[in-house]
């Protein structure tokens, strides 16, 4: 079990480093700007706590991860026969509007963290959302996925099957985004991408589905917000939901046939 109790007392370290360093960003905010408010600094705030956190991901990653980091992590590119990849990246996209339509359904509604995130790149210019796209939708996911599946996840499952690797590398991405139903929304997604890196033997596709959900977000955010009729999140949830059932099933064809005695 060693393999276990290393990995989650990284997991503590990681979480420590990056609430740290968030702190340490906004306050070099502060230091240059002076008192900030949400509302309106919320973007800055955003574009500095972001980089911050996802930069310390990559480095505990890669430091407690070892060499080479192509196996320690996962990190193989892996070929995806036909339009495999472009049905995981629709599965990533239709589970994300699913998981916000439910919410809403069920009255959580988006959040106040996903609800403040929406309002603060409807409000951006388009140059900034471009740059959002970049730390939100670029530089977080690489951070995140490395960490989460590329690091935790494969050292979980040196001592764990599949399902309980995966369901507590979830929980632990969605318990560091630090609030209810951004942190449940986070959990579905990294359940998914958690079983796309068990079945691809990488974590090269969750990193790019991970990329086109987040990017997609903010962009759908600075240009349309979210629906937020009951009839229109009902439709969405009953489209999306054979989206998501068949990109789970198309991760089937992910699975490589292992050679004997290895």
């Amino acid at each position: 079990m060693r393999p276990v109790w290393t990995a989650l007392l990284v997991c503590i370290v990681a979480v420590v480093a990056v609430l740290g360093l968030q702190l340490a960003a906004v306050t070099v905010l502060v230091g240059w700007r002076g008192p900030i408010e949400l509302e309106r600094d919320g973007l800055a705030t955003l574009l500095v706590g972001v980089p911050a956190s996802s930069l310390a991901l990559i480095a505990i990653a890669l430091l407690a991860g070892g060499r080479p980091a192509s196996a320690t992590l996962r990190l193989r590119p892996r070929r995806i026969p036909g339009g495999g990849l472009g049905i995981l990246v629709l599965g990533t996209l239709a589970l994300s509007q699913a998981l916000e339509s439910l919410t809403i359904l069920l009255g959580m509604g988006p959040g106040p963290a996903l609800d403040w995130i929406a309002r603060t790149m409807a409000a951006a210019p388009p140059m900034v959302v471009l740059l959002a796209v970049l730390v939100v939708g670029l530089l977080a996911p690489i951070g995140e996925e490395l960490f989460f599946r590329g690091y935790l996840q494969t050292r979980l499952r040196r001592v764990w099957s599949p399902g309980p690797a995966i369901l507590v590398a979830a929980l632990a991405f969605g318990l560091i985004h630090g609030e209810l139903v951004h942190g449940v929304l986070a959990f579905g997604i990294g359940l998914y991408l958690g079983l796309m890196t068990e079945r691809a033997e990488s974590v090269v596709p969750a990193v790019i589905c991970h990329a086109a959900n987040n990017t997609a977000s903010v962009i759908l955010s600075a240009w349309l917000g979210s629906p937020e009729s009951q009839g229109v999140n009902a439709a969405i949830l009953l489209v999306t939901a054979p989206v998501v059932v068949g990109a789970i099933w198309s991760m089937n064809g992910l699975t490589r046939p292992r050679t004997a005695g290895l």
